[in-house]
């Protein structure tokens, strides 16, 4: 039958159900027949049958069920992997477990099971499948060497025990594989619902084999409860009775079955957190609402509880993993699944507030003392490892804990200065083991090799590559910003520390050979493997860890070393040799980074390429960025510079965009969801500072201006046409243009200058215009704006009548900012003066009051900087608007405005008004020839004045002063005017108050008394006791 079914595709069209009736006949054969070679043939020929999936359909005419060729292989293949149970006396006819076939036919079965689920998909709940194959891997791993003895067969064994723990070694690789080909099909789940629910069963099975929990003897399952509580307790025992047919073949689990189901931990966290923007995964609150939803409502997925709510066990077993032993003896293999495990646990709860305290905290930071521990154990291991055998699995567990203590540092979960100096000491490079060393020169320098005394030299080197990675990783971030302020100055001295330049130069080495290897392991490469390379002398001397390492760093190591190269040249004086090597050090780093750079935005798409390749297109340009600006001898070729532009355009700018094939049928853009750009931060941050360099360097780093115009006109051009609209996702990239477009301006000639300018000027107004119903985008956008109208009017090719027209416009729509800029760039008093009717109709509209605050102030600003120049513009301005601003303070004091903002800016209106009245006065006190004008001024002055210290009191209630609404400030405020001129102009003050109502009088000279006083009450004498009344 095996042989037959590749020829039964022919045989479909008279019998469709023929490899129906072949699955039910080795169904039924296998279920009876317990033969090795029968049972072996039986694995072969369901794997052949899996592979031709199409042929088999379900039929009635079988026994069996014949769905697919899982659901009929299915109960053989796990029959095959049954652990054998030794007993005295049976407790029952269906508990004789231990006939089992040999190992050939258990690796058989393994084999058609991974074949099954690497072609079936849509197979269910596998968790019970799961449970059979960890219950056979933990018995088959107690069959086997330790890994830690040494190669050499003992005497005492005989070669047929050797081969056996060869067997199970073996056997025990490729059940790994099979776990891993199951959890694919388990957590590729489409639905949503239904993947979460898998995702914390795997979980929490995984949890509790890693500690041992099992279901106690009698313990019975816990009834459902229309509580939180009683959820959790009930998925909590679900996973305890998953993992005790598997703990119960020995508890505490084998060391094996723990690292097994550590890395099942680390991918469920993995896949969960690809589903970040559902809350409640990892809030707790949002985890709590969602549980009671779930227990009112029924969603067709079975109730369970989420990871947040079971926090405390997910870190606790982590740590407890990160720190496995037996018998006192370190288990490097489990401890770094184990840190594996808690970087996912870290990374999901890292930036998860504790509502319980609501002070800013952490979630985690409950827990730090544990984690702070078991990531410091992790970078000991290179101590641990002259305490023990020597074995690969140290330095894996070093680089797990330098990837650990990174995610801690990033995300600022570490940030006392104690803890980060204890935690770095073990990573800090001394400087013999970074010494300097020439690119080409014939020592031997550069070469990764072992400075101990060692049985494992192919991977000994890795300690001092993580440590570089780290360090390179860690600097990096800092320099990209992406960084936790709160630790970067304690860790930059900590860095600084080591020696610098050589690390610099084994970073440069180290991606250089990683650049070269990425090339030769590429997919479509011809490039041959290097034998030899700057660090290694042989590539057959060093593991294959550290391969994997340099080609997987390779980028952030060139990168870094960029960034301490440049800074090491600026410290080393002109003519130096040491320069010199610097530099040819950076020529040999500037094509790689090049090429780098083209092929990771070649693979850029957004919201579907991932984080890490955003990551490391930012840190490439970011290199570029200073060694365009660092003025080394390092050449730039133009057509390279051009093709890196025209690809950072098109393949990140443009396409985050919508701009380059994603328009829709009516122009529009189709923005993409915000998670995208989230994620593309730090490269859209990099990308428009790179073009904003470009621009203001462009003779240096032999930019091509036409690249540079079209990169940033064209998202100007598509704003203001309306085929990108006005949103906060593109706020990074739209404010770059602007900023970059003002450094263009100056490049045009005269004769587009002009033409450009007109147009640069109509997009900031229509921007500054559009941007008041989006408040959200002030702090990103609304500053280059008005740089560029300071700039346009600054320096300007248009007439002054144009921009009088501009300011008028810029009144008319409550563009104050932009008014007050193009007012103080143009000569004084031409922008006030063309739109002082504008501004007129603006402070008098009280039915509108959102234009006060905005119109009073900038016209002060204005008045203030022009006013020094041209006093007679203050004439022109109060002969204008004069009575608006008096009209605008009486009915803001003394709340005469009929909307109910008008309460909103009281006080700042009330303020900006006085202040306009005090530069009025002084204007008419220090002009000849105005004394009539300022006793007429002072007098309707003081009459609105006193209206307002009548309805709003002083301070201390000294008036007495009950009204609604009334404010004691303004009162205040009024009193200060009061007694500012009393004390400016005595004489003035006094001829005007002659003509007061004597009411009127009264109340300001007790304003004046009460402000010169400090508002304190007057004193009352106590009145004496007379003991002659009591006679």
């Amino acid at each position: 039958m095996t042989t037959l079914l590749t020829w039964l595709e022919s045989l479909q069209s008279l019998d469709k159900w023929i490899a129906s009736r072949f699955a039910c006949y080795a169904s039924t054969i296998l279920e009876h027949c317990s033969h090795p070679v029968v049972r072996f043939e039986g694995s072969v020929f369901f794997e052949r049958l899996s592979k031709h999936k199409g042929l088999i359909e379900p039929s009635c005419c079988c026994a069996v069920n014949t769905d697919n060729a899982a659901t009929v292989a299915m109960p053989f293949l796990l029959s095959a992997l049954k652990t054998p149970i030794a007993k005295v006396v049976a407790e029952g006819n269906a508990d004789f477990r231990g006939c089992h076939g040999p190992i050939d036919v258990q690796r058989s079965a393994v084999m058609c099971l991974k074949r099954v689920f690497t072609s079936e998909n849509n197979l269910g709940d596998l968790i019970d499948v799961g449970k059979s194959v960890l219950e056979f891997l933990h018995d088959r791993s107690g069959r086997r060497r330790f890994e830690h003895f040494s190669d050499f067969r003992s005497l005492a064994l005989s070669r047929s025990v050797v081969n056996d723990f060869e067997d199970g070694q073996s056997i025990e690789a490729e059940t790994v594989a099979l776990m891993q080909a199951i959890l694919a099909v388990q957590l590729g789940s489409e639905d949503f619902a239904e993947k979460t629910h898998r995702c914390l069963q795997w979980l929490l099975f995984s949890v509790s084999l890693i500690s041992g929990d099992s279901l106690k003897p009698g313990q019975d399952e816990p009834e459902i409860q229309t509580s939180i509580a009683g959820l959790i307790e009930r998925t909590r025992y679900v996973a305890r009775s998953n993992a005790s047919p598997v703990v119960k073949v020995s508890n505490p689990p084998r060391w094996q079955l723990k690292c097994v189901a550590s890395n099942i931990a680390s991918l469920t966290m993995a896949s969960l957190l690809e589903m970040k923007e559902n809350p409640s995964i990892f809030n707790v609150q949002s985890a709590r609402a969602r549980c009671m939803e779930m227990l009112q409502k029924d969603h067709g997925v079975s109730l369970h509880s989420f990871p947040s709510l079971h926090l405390e066990e997910l870190v606790t077993t982590a740590c407890i993993a990160s720190a496995a032993t037996s018998n006192n003896s370190e288990l490097p293999s489990v401890q770094a699944s184990g840190l594996r495990f808690l970087i996912t646990v870290l990374k999901a709860f890292g930036e998860e507030l504790d509502a319980s305290t609501n002070d800013g905290t952490t979630v985690l930071e409950q827990y730090s003392s544990q984690i702070i521990s078991a990531v410091r154990h992790a970078l000991n291991a290179e101590s641990l490892l002259e305490e023990s055998v020597a074995s690969s699995g140290f330095h894996r567990l070093f680089a797990a804990g330098c990837e650990a203590l990174f995610v801690m540092m990033k995300g600022g979960f570490v940030s006392e200065p104690v803890v980060i100096r204890r935690l770095l000491q073990p990573i800090l490079l001394a400087s013999e083991d970074v010494p300097f060393a020439a690119f080409g020169g014939k020592d031997e320098k550069l070469l990764m090799k072992s400075n101990h005394v060692t049985d494992d030299t192919r991977s000994f080197p890795m300690f001092r590559l993580s440590k570089l990675c780290f360090a390179a990783r860690l600097s990096m971030m800092i320099e990209v910003g992406d960084m936790n302020q709160s630790a970067v100055s304690v860790i930059n001295r900590e860095l600084e520390k080591d020696d610098e330049v050589g690390r610099a130069i084994h970073s440069a080495a180290a991606a250089i050979d990683g650049f070269l290897l990425s090339r030769a392991s590429s997919e479509h490469s011809r490039v041959r493997f290097p034998s030899t390379g700057l660090t290694y002398a042989n590539l057959t001397d060093v593991d294959e860890l550290i391969l994997d390492e340099l080609v997987e760093n390779w980028p952030v190591l060139a990168t870094s070393s960029v960034v301490s190269i440049l800074k090491a040249i600026k410290d080393v004086p002109e003519e130096n040799e040491q320069k010199e090597s610097l530099e040819l050090w950076l020529s040999k780093l500037l094509p790689i980074i090049l090429i780098g750079l083209r092929g990771t935005l070649s693979e850029f798409k957004p919201g579907q390429s991932g984080a890490s390749t955003s990551e490391t297109a930012a840190l490439f340009i970011c290199a570029l960025r200073l060694m365009v600006g660092s003025g080394t001898s390092v050449e730039f070729c133009s057509d390279e510079f051009g093709g890196v532009i025209s690809m950072l355009t098109d393949s990140v700018l443009f396409q985050l965009l919508g701009l380059s094939d994603s328009a829709d049928g009516d122009g529009r853009s189709v923005m993409l969801p915000h998670f995208v750009f989230e994620d593309c931060a730090i490269l859209m941050h990099q990308a428009c500072g790179f073009i904003e360099d470009l621009c203001k360097n462009s003779d240096a780093a032999a930019a091509d201006l036409a690249l540079l115009s079209h990169s940033v006109m064209k998202p100007l051009v598509a704003l203001q046409e309306k085929q990108i609209k006005l949103h906060a996702n593109y706020s990074i990239i739209l404010s770059s243009c602007v900023r970059s477009s003002i450094i263009l301006l100056f490049c045009q000639r005269e004769e587009d200058r002009m033409q450009l300018e007109k147009a640069l000027v109509q997009l900031s107004l229509s921007t500054l215009k559009e941007m008041s119903a989006h408040p959200e985008l002030n702090k990103e956008l609304k500053d280059p704006c008005l740089s560029l109208l300071r700039s346009c009017s600054s320096d300007s090719s248009l007439k002054d009548g144009e921009w009088g027209e501009i300011a008028t416009y810029c009144v008319s729509n409550e563009l104050l900012d932009a008014w007050a800029i193009i007012c103080a760039s143009l000569p004084p008093g031409i922008g006030i003066k063309s739109s002082i009717n504008a501004m007129k109709g603006a402070l008098g509209d009280l039915d509108n009051p959102s234009r006060h605050f905005g119109a009073i102030v900038a016209l002060r600003v204005a008045l203030h900087s022009a006013g020094t120049e041209d006093t007679s513009l203050v004439s022109f301005v109060l002969h204008h608007v004069g009575f608006e601003v008096l009209q605008l303070f009486r009915a803001y004091s003394l709340r005469l405005a009929p909307v109910q903002s008008f309460d909103e800016n009281r006080v700042n209106v009330c303020a900006e008004a006085v202040k306009m009245n005090m530069i009025a006065f002084q204007y008419l006190s220090t002009t000849p020839g105005e004394g009539d004008t300022s006793s007429s001024f002072l007098l309707t002055l003081f009459q609105v004045l006193v209206e307002s210290v009548s309805f709003n009191g002083l301070p201390g209630n000294l008036l007495g002063t009950r009204n609604a609404g009334a404010d004691e400030n303004i009162g205040r405020m009024c009193a200060q005017v009061f007694v500012h001129v009393v004390r400016s102009n005595p004489l003035v003050f006094k001829s005007t108050i002659t003509t007061m109502a004597a009411e009127s009088r009264t109340v300001l000279e007790n304003a004046v008394r009460a402000d010169m006083s400090g508002y304190a009450a007057p004193k009352r004498e106590k009145k004496k006791l007379s003991l002659k009344g009591f006679r």
